[in-house]
């Protein structure tokens, strides 16, 4: 991970019953949680973490529930619930109360849950590459092509009996469909995210985030009543959501600077780490 490699912990942590995997690195007294998504793990963060260390950040980055090496329970994949996880084992941990949130993919949809219920223990809020569930035009966006996977890993059962036994293939294949730089998920990075898809119960705790998203639509509209005031970072690829993405997050939040990182799809933490390690300095507060 660079020479920042040796400083970072991996642990476990027990949430409410739920044993939380993650990786720490103690850097200074400003703390940066890093929450990956569907098809990827904290892994995912391995070129960004150091970085950030060695700018003189503390970083948290945990598999979220039912992904990685963290625990698969049958239930409690609603974002604002997952949210509620990520607060516990910020406080285990003995971080915070204050943190600042950086979410991709279904990392991103914790996030915004988390910083909608707490407000005041955020400082700041980046959220990298996805949709929110209920908040405009979420209705379009799953209507259209991009998102037939957001209907097909909603049905109960049929895509875990597809893929199981196939997991390394799915996932390359999906890795490339969604990116820009093909290059980005090397031989190691498929290995690793095959190996913990393929884990007992992993297929099918991943596909409850999507199973899950009428509850989050449900929660977000009313989250949404009140836009966010803290600063809000919404980064996308000009090959994933690409420029109107900074819209769709001024529907939630007040202040809010856009990034659109070329030569990138959706997986902007692996396709262009320089540059996602880049703008997460510029926006975050000062390491004190």
């Amino acid at each position: 991970m660079s020479a920042a490699k040796d400083t970072i912990i991996d642990g476990k942590s027990d949430v409410d019953g739920v044993a939380y995997h993650y990786l720490l690195a103690q850097g200074g007294p400003q703390t940066v949680v890093l929450l990956n998504g569907w098809g990827t793990t904290s892994y995912m963060w391995r070129q960004v973490m150091p970085q950030l260390v060695n700018q003189g950040y503390t970083v948290l980055a945990p598999d979220l529930r039912g992904l990685g090496d963290t625990a698969k329970p049958p239930a409690g994949y609603d974002k604002a619930s997952i949210a509620e996880d990520v607060r516990k084992l910020v406080s285990n941990l003995g971080l915070g109360p204050l943190v600042n949130l950086v979410g991709h993919d279904m990392g991103g949809m914790v996030v915004y849950a988390y910083a909608a219920q707490h407000p005041n223990d955020v400082e700041t809020l980046a959220i990298l590459d996805v949709p929110l569930p209920g908040i405009e035009p979420w209705d379009d966006l799953i209507q259209g092509p991009r998102t037939w996977h957001f209907r097909f890993h909603s049905v109960r059962d049929v895509p875990e009996m597809l893929i199981a036994g196939r997991e390394l293939e799915y996932l390359k294949w999906f890795h490339n469909a969604e990116g820009v730089n093909s290059r980005a998920f090397d031989n190691e990075a498929d290995e690793v995210y095959g190996r913990s898809y393929a884990q007992p119960g992993a297929l099918r705790a991943g596909f409850e985030y999507y199973r899950a998203f009428p509850k989050d639509v449900e929660a977000n509209r009313l989250f949404s009543i009140e836009k966010l005031q803290m600063p809000v970072l919404a980064m996308s690829g000009v090959g994933g959501m690409g420029a109107e993405y900074g819209n769709h997050i001024r529907h939630v939040a007040q202040n809010v600077r856009a990034v659109v990182l070329e030569g990138s799809g959706h997986w902007i933490p692996k396709e262009q780490p320089a540059a996602v390690t880049k703008a997460l300095i510029e926006f975050l507060p000062a390491p004190m």
